[in-house]
């Protein structure tokens, strides 16, 4: 089963992330805030890590910057989340390094297929990912 870490600092929208993904078939983990993130990362063995962009303290692409700067995070796959215009979150998404975005109005109907896409393009021998 494949781990994800959601990370949203909004009660709806994460509640919303976290059933789509357990009813996709995710182990699914969740924080309100990006502290701790990557201790849960390590600890949990997370293949997937879903952002939102704007959150107070430490924002999400700032936090996307920080695990792609980082070898122990820089392979898993990283999906940003945001109410921003496509433009803005594709380029905040480039400058980050980010392996996709979902505009928080589409969740529901492109997170799941987005999530299928950023798995299927990680390296196979990421620790805890089953080779098959």
């Amino acid at each position: 089963m494949p781990k994800a870490l959601v990370i949203e600092d909004d009660d709806i929208a994460r509640e919303l992330v976290v059933s789509l993904l357990r009813d996709g078939g995710y182990e699914t983990f969740e924080l309100s805030s990006p502290i701790g993130a990557t201790q849960m990362i390590s600890r949990e063995r997370i293949e997937l890590v879903i952002l939102d962009i704007m959150m107070p303290g430490l924002s999400g692409d700032k936090l996307a910057k920080m695990l792609r700067a980082n070898p122990r995070f820089g392979r898993i796959g990283i999906v940003l989340v945001s109410s921003c215009t496509p433009a803005e979150l594709e380029e905040v998404a480039r400058s980050v390094r980010a392996d996709a975005v979902v505009q928080k109005p589409e969740i529901r109907t492109k997170l799941l297929p987005t999530l299928m896409r950023v798995r299927a393009s990680l390296p196979r021998e990421l620790p805890g990912r089953k080779v098959s």
